[in-house]
């Protein structure tokens, strides 16, 4: 998993905005957008900074081998979106159908169960709209 991705996932665990998250790191939104982008790699005291705000060591942003382990939410999100304006949807969507399970507990294969049967009616619906 890259750098990039592994950024996007725990700023997104941790509600972060990136703006917010790169001027808490001292540097600009643009730089961080690089690194978000894949066109640059931050080095020294920068990665240092991202890593430590993270929680996690800079050789563990830096190794490519290295996987987050995805919840079953985001397992969904990567299979489900093929662009930004997917993504957004989904994640609305699923925000707003959290509410739906509130004070009730899913298992995990429930969870799975749903996900996938919410994954097959957005393919259906991908397929109908082409």
């Amino acid at each position: 998993m890259k750098l990039n991705e592994k950024i996007e996932i725990m700023l997104s665990r941790r509600r972060l905005h990136k703006s917010d998250f790169a001027k808490s790191c001292g540097i600009t939104y643009r730089a961080f957008a690089n690194y978000m982008n894949g066109s640059r790699t931050p080095r020294g005291e920068i990665l240092g900074k991202i890593a430590e705000k993270l929680d996690v060591t800079p050789e563990f942003l830096l190794n490519d081998e290295e996987e987050l382990e995805l919840t079953l939410e985001e397992r969904f999100i990567k299979r489900a979106c093929k662009n930004d304006k997917d993504r957004a949807a989904t994640m609305q969507f699923l925000a707003e159908t959290r509410g739906l399970f509130a004070g009730n507990s899913l298992s995990d294969d429930d969870k799975e169960a749903l996900f996938n049967c919410l994954l097959e009616i957005y393919e259906d619906s991908r397929k109908d709209s082409l």
